[in-house]
């Protein structure tokens, strides 16, 4: 095998010598339009969490802003862990068993809205986490496999789309609940509609990549020997690096803005509006992205896209004190950052072949997790020591954030580079 990729174009979708017939379940296809239904609910009842969490930890369990990235932080390890996993369970046991296993474990999540004793919260968050790794492995797996590749840019944005449109409208809706609802309340409702998406998935979803058969020898699950190939690769060293950089900047953002729109709004409830502005228009920037991407290639939109994060982080840190401000940079962050995530499928199918695409979905989502990891803990960590007047401006994370999202742009850039020239 070749370290630095070249030399396996012949396995490469994207080159001409494997252009291949779109298999049977396409973009808008049945099975395709079942997995954004799947995803658009799941987003839907799990949106609670996404927007309120970090508030829930700063008003009802009073506690500071890095207890609350330690959690998330040990949430999102988890997550990393097991989609490296997920990605080969997904070779040996399926894409939908996988994915049940994956909204297994989600269905949990509106219980931490339940029980304030941080034990239980571990305990909760520790199988949210594990569940995490294969859902997205198994659900990515399905839309990389699901149609055309010209097309893959269009069905990525839908594929986030259906998501990321489920947490918006389930933060509005949060947000109107909250004024009559406790957490309690909002966590069992929340539990509830998860268990209608499993059951919801065990019937509708189709088989996707069939495992292997009883009768068959299953290999071993040979973790380093499946992945070791592809941390070899040069183009892979530049996606991981994009993808690290950018999503670390992310992950101080899903943290610092939930808790600076409540505080400078003075208001639990103007997090979730937030969430569901920021979103909404999310949606949007998912559609064009995908749109842009298939048309025109992938230089321009994903560096449009990654010089967007940049410039939002900027700002963010400019006018970090005005609601007005948070409203719009913040929701310029979260749109252009969703529009790089949904270019990143095609960079995967670009980058892998067909034996490597299942691996390096696990792969990516490790490496999402890392940097969502380290991004919230080092922004739970910079504003406990902003709130403390340890002397640091309160703009500080996000222009160090700004800095992050700047490397990941260099090697967004790079590795587009060297992939067009590769299909010279």
């Amino acid at each position: 095998m070749v370290a630095e990729g070249e030399g396996k174009q012949a396995d490469n979708p994207e080159h001409p010598a494997s252009q291949q017939k779109a298999p049977p379940h396409s973009v808008l296809g049945g099975a395709f339009l079942i997995l954004c239904l799947i995803s658009f609910l799941s987003g839907f009842a799990t949106s609670p969490f996404n927007a309120l969490f970090p508030v829930y930890v700063d008003t009802d369990l009073e506690r500071v802003p890095l207890f609350t990235g330690s959690l998330r932080s040990l949430m999102l390890i988890l997550g990393g862990i097991f989609a490296v996993i997920g990605g080969r369970l997904c070779d040996l046991l399926g894409l939908k068993t996988t994915l049940l296993l994956g909204l297994g474990g989600t269905v949990l999540t509106g219980l931490v809205f339940c029980s304030a004793n941080p034990w239980i919260l571990v305990l909760l968050i520790f199988f949210i986490g594990g569940a995490a790794g294969p859902l997205s492995t198994a659900g990515q797996s399905y839309l990389i496999g699901s149609g055309h590749i010209e097309r893959l840019g269009l069905g990525s944005a839908l594929y986030f789309l259906s998501m990321t449109s489920g947490n918006a409208l389930g933060g509005l809706l949060t947000g109107l609940l909250k004024e009559q609802w406790s957490f309690p309340e909002i966590g069992t409702a929340m539990t509830a509609a998860m268990v209608g998406v499993f059951f919801l998935a065990l019937f509708l979803m189709p088989a996707g990549t069939a495992p292997m058969p009883p009768t068959a020898k299953r290999p071993p699950l040979a973790l380093w020997a499946a992945y070791k190939p592809l941390l070899l690769q040069r183009n892979v060293h530049l996606l991981i690096g994009m993808r690290y950089m950018i999503t670390s900047f992310w992950g101080m953002a899903t943290l610092l803005l939930p808790l600076l729109v409540s505080r400078v709004g003075d208001s639990v409830s103007m997090a979730a509006y937030f969430a569901a502005v920021s979103l909404s228009v999310a949606a949007g920037c998912q559609l064009l992205a995908g749109f842009l991407g298939d048309r025109y290639g992938r230089f321009w939109p994903l560096m449009i896209s990654a010089g967007g994060v940049v410039l939002s982080g900027f700002c963010l840190g400019m006018w970090w004190d005005s609601l007005t401000g948070l409203f719009v940079f913040g929701t310029a962050l979260t749109g252009t950052a969703w529009a790089v995530s949904t270019l990143v499928p095609g960079l995967i199918n670009a980058v892998a072949t067909s034996e490597e695409k299942n691996r390096l979905v696990g792969l990516g989502h490790t490496i999402w997790s890392s940097a969502m990891v380290s991004g919230s803990i080092l922004g739970g960590l910079l504003q406990t020591l902003v709130d403390e007047g340890r002397g640091l401006h309160p703009g500080t994370p996000f222009f160090i954030g700004t800095a992050l999202a700047t490397g990941g742009s260099v090697c967004a850039g790079w590795l587009c580079n060297r992939l067009d020239k590769q299909k010279v």
